[in-house]
This record gives structure tokens, C-alpha cells and sequence, in this order.
């Protein structure tokens, strides 16, 4: 009965292995982060995006610093033809046959002095684009962070997957053997069955480490902008570097640099800016104002003239000062505009208290991300003398086992600890250099001080 069984269980060979063939495109860490640039979509976006910010810069200085001159064209209604005539109506009304208009140059009042208020509104609005530019220049640093993480990543899982497919290698093997022996009485079937169950089982993870490469690959193709028609294969392997800064400049950095202490920062300069602007607001303090009019040529049946008006047809230059101020007695601002202005002094103290609290969350993180780097650089010393001890300890439980000098469950322990061995070693040089990329973006640079990330990637 046990034999007839086993005839079900014929095919135990192993399927077609993808990644024992050397196929896929060749990718190394240099010419990956080169093409990012270049066809990732985001990155073309921020490049545009960045040209925006740029014409925005130029109008924002021109418009605070410099009058607005126009050229106006302005023309009246001029009849071509008359399609039908109301009999209602005056013949002689309606649209004129000569042409009548006016062309002129126009210098749009400019303000001169209104005691900061507006220039504290241009600081705002200054600031905050130099941020939106610095933003753009951060993405960027996270992209190429993003690409490194991807490509170990890919590496990473693509050595996990060899790692299971050596299990399902030993596992088919021992399958294999335990059949013959079963065969020749010299095992239970129950020992049999239990090989063939670890069998399947390292079919199974093998079947979904296959699928998780396949994962991994396509987040690698949507970073690229690649059509992804094949898979990668990374030529390169993870080098593993201890960290050589110091946390004192790391907070020291991280607190003039790390993206969210600019914007906390950002935040709070703009808020004090426009409390202080409130409070000027709500005093009754003059603005000077220069009009220099608006120089035309204007004409029509009568022929044309040249003139030039600044106030109420007049043509005189003057410099102005002009009080507009409006005080609320009852209703929405409060009394004497108290609420408007209380309004804004509790949002200048909520970004002053996310400010100071950001620069505590970003000190707190840089000496936890230290003692995490500190441990992992531990943590790979002991994983690689367990992945070299997993490997030795299975060649040696293999013999044995083959010889009949140890049982089943020593060997299935023995590859159950290569293989956790294995992937432990992996996933802490990985955790390794994440850490330390994470580092690298809190204290807003390319790279570590004394170390080059691309330099990571050795063949």
C-alpha cells in the first residue's frame, strides 16, 4: 500500500529554477541612480516644477521692489456695417464709423513706505517658495536614497531566494533518499512522509520568495520609469561599512538641515511675521504712495491728443499719505479687532511649540537612530559568524545523514538553522544601511560625513 502510494508522489523534481539561469538586464548601483534621474517621472515633474518656482521668485521681487508699468490698449466699438436698423431707434445711433480708443503707458501707483507691513508679507511669501525650492532639492535626496534602498533591497531578496531555493534543493534531496530507504524498509513511512512534508513546505516558500523578487522588480521599474520587460539581475553586493560620524554633529546638523525642522522653522518665522503684521494693522499708521500717472494717446472722429493724469484727470506727481484703518466695534473680530488679533498670536505660539518640539523629535531620533546603528553593526558581526556556522553545520549533518550516522530531525533542525541563519545575515546588513541612509536625509545631506553611499555597491 505504501509503495502504490508513493506512485503519486513520482515527481519529485525540482521545477525550473528562473534565477539558476543568468537572465534578466545587468544593473549596477552608478547607472540605476543615473537613469532615476533622468526618466524617473516625479523627478521630470520636479524639474518643471522647479522653473515655476523660479518665475515665481522673479514676479514676487519685481512686484515688491519695482513699480508695475503696463502697456494699455483700449479701443470703442467700431461699425464695419450696418445688418439691420431698428425703427425704433434713432438712425443715427449706434456704434461709430471712425475708430476711437487710447494707447498709453501705465505707472501703477507705487507704494513706498507703510511701516514694514508689506514687506513683512513679502518675507513670508519669499521664504516660503525658497522652501518650496528646497523641498524639490530634498525629493530629489530621497529619490536617490529610494534607489539605493531598492537596489539593496533587490539584492537582498534575490539572496533570500537563493537561500530557499538551496533548501528546496536539500529538501528534494532528502525526499528523494527517504523514498529509497522506505522502499528498502530501513525508514518508517511515517519519518517518509514527514521529509515529504518538509518537502512541499520548501516548495512553498520558495514559490513565494519568487514572487516577492517579482514585487521588489517592479517597484525597481516604477522608480526607473522602465517599461519593465524583464527582470533585473543586480550585478553588485552590499558592502557593509560602520557608521564613522560623531552625534554631536549629526544633532548639530540635524537641527539646522533635517527637512521637518525647515519647515517647522518655516512655519514659525512666518507665523511671527504675520502676528506682527496684525498689530500693525490694527494701528492707524499712514501709507506713502507715489502716482506717476499714466501717459496715453488718445483717439477719434476729432483726431488724437497726448496727455498724461494721474488723479482725477489731473496731471501733477505727488507723493501721498493716506490713513485706511477700520476698527470693529461689535461683531466678527471682536471690540477694537482683539479677536483677529488674538487669532494670531495663538497660531504664531502653536508653530513656536511645534518648532521646539520638532527640534526635540529630530534630537531624540538622530540618538536613537546612533544606538539602532550601533546595535545592527553588532548584530552582522554575530549574524555572519551564524551564517558561516549554519553552513558548516549543515555540510557536516548532511554527510552524516546520508551515511546514516544521524537521524531525520537533526537534519531538518540543521537546515532550518542555515536557512534562518542565512536570511537573518541579510536582513541586518540591509536594516544596516537603512538606518544610516535615514540618518543621512535627518541631517539634510547626500551622504554621510566619510562615507559615499554609490561606494556601497562592490562587485
Amino acid at each position: 500500500i505504501i509503495l502504490t502510494s508513493l506512485s503519486s508522489f513520482a515527481q519529485d523534481e525540482l521545477p525550473s529554477l528562473e534565477d539558476e539561469k543568468d537572465i534578466g538586464r545587468a544593473i549596477d548601483l552608478r547607472s540605476t541612480l543615473e537613469e532615476a534621474y533622468r526618466k524617473n517621472p516625479l523627478e521630470q515633474i520636479r524639474s518643471q516644477s522647479a522653473a515655476i518656482i523660479d518665475l515665481q521668485k522673479q514676479d514676487l521681487a519685481e512686484k515688491f521692489w519695482f513699480p508695475t508699468v503696463s502697456l494699455d490698449v483700449a479701443s470703442d466699438n467700431q461699425r464695419y456695417d450696418r445688418l439691420h436698423t431698428s425703427q425704433l431707434n434713432n438712425p443715427s445711433t449706434g456704434s461709430e464709423i471712425s475708430p476711437a480708443g487710447s494707447i498709453g503707458v501705465n505707472f501703477q501707483n507705487y507704494k513706498l513706505f507703510n511701516w514694514g507691513r508689506d514687506y513683512l508679507e513679502y518675507l513670508n511669501s519669499k521664504n516660503t517658495l525658497s522652501r518650496a525650492d528646497q523641498r524639490l532639492k530634498e525629493a530629489r535626496r530621497r529619490l536617490k536614497f529610494n534607489i539605493i534602498t531598492q537596489y539593496f533591497n533587490l539584492i537582498r531578496v534575490k539572496d533570500i531566494l537563493k537561500v530557499y531555493r538551496d533548501q528546496l534543493r536539500q529538501a528534494s534531496f532528502i525526499n528523494r533518499l527517504a523514498r529509497e530507504k522506505l522502499a528498502l524498509r530501513r525508514i518508517s513511512s511515517q519519518d517518509y512522509y514527514q521529509t515529504r512534508a518538509d518537502y512541499l513546505r520548501s516548495q512553498t516558500e520558495y514559490q513565494e520568495a519568487l514572487f516577492n523578487v517579482s514585487l521588489e522588480e517592479e517597484k525597481m521599474a516604477n522608480l526607473l520609469g522602465d517599461e519593465y520587460r524583464t527582470s533585473y539581475r543586480p550585478t553588485e553586493q552590499l558592502k557593509f561599512t560602520t557608521l564613522t560620524t560623531n552625534i554631536e554633529d549629526s544633532i548639530r546638523l540635524g537641527l539646522d538641515q533635517s527637512p521637518a525642522f525647515r519647515d517647522a522653522k518655516l512655519e514659525y518665522d512666518n507665523a511671527s511675521r504675520s502676528y506682527d503684521k496684525a498689530l500693525k494693522d490694527n494701528l492707524p499708521l499712514p501709507s506713502l504712495n507715489l502716482s506717476l500717472g499714466t501717459y496715453q494717446q488718445a483717439y477719434n472722429r476729432n483726431g488724437h491728443e497726448w496727455s498724461r493724469q494721474t488723479y482725477n484727470g489731473g496731471s501733477n506727481v505727488e507723493l501721498i499719505a493716506a490713513i485706511d484703518m477700520k476698527w470693529t466695534l461689535l461683531g466678527e473680530g471682536g471690540f477694537f479687532n482683539n479677536r483677529t488679533n488674538k487669532n494670531s498670536y495663538l497660531e504664531k505660539r502653536i508653530a513656536e511649540i511645534k518648532f521646539y518640539n520638532t527640534k526635540r523629535e529630530v534630537e531624540v531620533r538622530i540618538k536613537t537612530l546612533f544606538k539602532t546603528i550601533k546595535f545592527l553593526e553588532q548584530k552582522v558581526t554575530i549574524s555572519d559568524y551564524q551564517y558561516k556556522n549554519g553552513q558548516s553545520n549543515l555540510d557536516a549533518t548532511l554527510d552524516n545523514y546520508t551515511s546514516g550516522r544521524t537521524q531525520y530531525p537533526d537534519m531538518r533542525l540543521s537546515l532550518d538553522s542555515y536557512v534562518n541563519a542565512s536570511i537573518n545575515y541579510y536582513n541586518v546588513k540591509f536594516n544596516h544601511m537603512l538606518r544610516k541612509l535615514e540618518l543621512s536625509d535627518l541631517m539634510g545631506l547626500e551622504d554621510l560625513p566619510g562615507e559615499n553611499f554609490e561606494l556601497l555597491a562592490t562587485r
